[in-house]
């Protein structure tokens, strides 16, 4: 295996690991990064790096918070409308907008 095949395979694994945690982020959002490490059955850093990553991705907000009188990162995902910016929110919001879009669909097919 060559270097550049090893760093791939390395990526790869990363990756699925991210998916896989964001899977969990979705489902319990707001949980810490130590609570979603004990979820996964994760180290903290593993846990740590995938979470720093999905947020690179600008999938997850990560917040300080104080839980407890600790200092904690807060998790959680982007919602759907963060994506769009206020102008596309404002055209989706037209009531003609869905007939339209289902017209380009329907074209495709």
């Amino acid at each position: 295996m060559s270097i550049a095949q090893a760093i791939q395979a390395v990526e790869d694994k990363g990756i699925d690991t991210d998916l896989e945690l964001y899977d969990v982020i979705e489902n319990s959002p707001g949980e810490s990064v130590y609570s979603l490490a004990k979820l996964m059955a994760w180290s903290n850093g593993k846990t740590y790096a995938s979470v720093r990553r999905l947020e690179k991705s600008k999938l997850v907000h990560i917040e300080k918070m104080e839980k407890d009188g600790r200092s904690v990162l807060v998790v959680r995902p982007y919602d759907w409308y963060e994506f769009f910016t206020p102008e596309e929110l404002q055209e989706m919001s037209r009531p003609e907008f869905m007939d339209e879009v289902e017209a380009i669909v329907k074209e495709k097919m």
